[in-house]
């Protein structure tokens, strides 16, 4: 398996007379280093999960291990694949020492650096390393001589590249000399907040608590997206349930006033006696009408424009039909054409103006007729 494994460079640099840096350098240390489950090539766990991995004294100092490191490439920053002969020039900026030894916990070695850039970063304070190498790994869990449990441990590991990095897996303590104090195997230390409360923790729980945070953040930002899409549902339904008790409302109102306009058993019975009255005088004055399926106003003006053929019924009122009406029914009833004949008589003659009655000729008429009607026994009146 191919894997990184950061560490720092040391102080003590030198240059020479071309400008290369040689600088001695921790490149590698035993104890547990932490790796996601993604760089461990796992499947089955989530990506985020720290996988602890020991990396004990007998295969970080085994003589086949360190002389796997001897003269082997400086790259700026890991490169995308291992380095080999054909990929060297692209990616190579310098080249281990050829002796690599043992340094208490640590593999050390001097590194010979020859790109300008990668010079000026080292200066610029890019001085931490990350070892690229292959091992096989030993999913044997266990527990390493300082009490700390594991997951697996790395065995025959051969050294492929050393990188130049930023932040280096290792910690502080495997670095590009810089007469930092020496922190021993100590983990390099991160800060974060969470609750407002500082806390200094590795590198990797940065990592993944940071992760995690993000991911909070978007389980809320999820959430309150939720709750608004909820809300505006809950709105959306309380204006339908509103609109719904409005036309309930209305159409009770509707209902109501239908009712009232229902007619009683009083008021039917007067409607029937008065349709059957008019069909009745109707028939009187024409006896040939057919007066099924028709209003009363219909089979007024009908009985009028038979009987009253000088009339235009276009132009008269409903008031003026039914009056010739009530003096047809009239004139059918006393067998004579007095009425009519006043009537006539009323429209036809002039009136003065002073002495004008202003009412419908109609009722003028029917007056007239009415006190003839009365003043009959005297004798004398026409």
């Amino acid at each position: 398996m191919f894997l990184k494994d950061r560490l720092n460079i040391n102080s003590e640099r030198k240059y020479t007379d071309e400008g290369f840096l040689v600088v001695p350098a921790r490149i590698s240390r035993t104890g547990i280093q932490q790796y996601l489950a993604i760089e461990m090539g796992l499947q089955d766990r989530n990506p985020e999960d720290v996988i602890r991995v020991y990396r004990p004294e007998e295969e970080v100092f085994a003589d086949a291990s360190l002389m796997s490191f001897s003269n082997k490439p400086v790259t700026n920053n890991h490169p995308p694949e291992l380095v080999n002969a054909a990929n060297a020039k692209q990616y190579s900026v310098g080249h281990a020492g050829p002796s690599v030894t043992r340094d208490g916990s640590f593999a050390k070695t001097d590194l010979f650096i020859i790109d300008a850039q990668s010079i000026e970063d080292i200066e610029s304070g890019k001085a931490e390393l990350s070892n690229g190498y292959t091992a096989d790994i030993d999913w044997t869990p266990g527990v390493s001589p300082d009490g700390e449990e594991y997951d697996a441990v790395q065995r025959n590991i051969k050294g492929n590249h050393i990188a130049i990095v930023e932040r280096g897996r290792a910690g502080r303590d495997c670095r590009v000399a810089d007469q930092l104090p020496n922190v021993g195997d100590k983990l390099a230390m991160a800060k974060i907040t969470i609750d407002g409360v500082d806390y200094e923790v590795s590198d990797q729980a940065a990592q993944a608590v940071g992760k995690l945070h993000t991911r909070l953040k978007d389980a809320e930002m999820s959430a309150e997206e939720t709750e608004k899409e909820k809300k505006a549902k809950e709105d959306e339904m309380e204006a339908e349930k509103e609109k719904m008790k409005a036309t309930k409302d209305s159409h009770a109102a509707e209902l109501e006033t239908l009712k009232k306009q229902i007619p009683t058993a009083d008021t039917l019975d007067k409607l029937v006696a008065e349709r059957t009255s008019l069909v009745d005088q109707a028939r009187k004055v024409m006896p040939e009408l057919e007066w099924e399926g028709k209003d009363s106003e219909t089979i007024m003006k009908e009985v009028v424009a038979a009987k009253c053929e000088n009339v235009q019924m276009d132009s008269v009122s409903t008031d003026y039909v039914k009056a010739r009406f009530d003096m047809l029914v009239e004139t059918v009833d006393t067998g004579s054409n007095e009425l009519e004949d006043a009537f006539s008589k009323q429209v036809k003659e002039p009136v003065n103006d002073g002495d004008k009655d202003t009412r419908p000729a109609s009722v003028i008429a029917r007056d007239k007729m009415i006190e003839r009607n009365r003043s009959a026994w005297k004798g004398g009146a026409k």
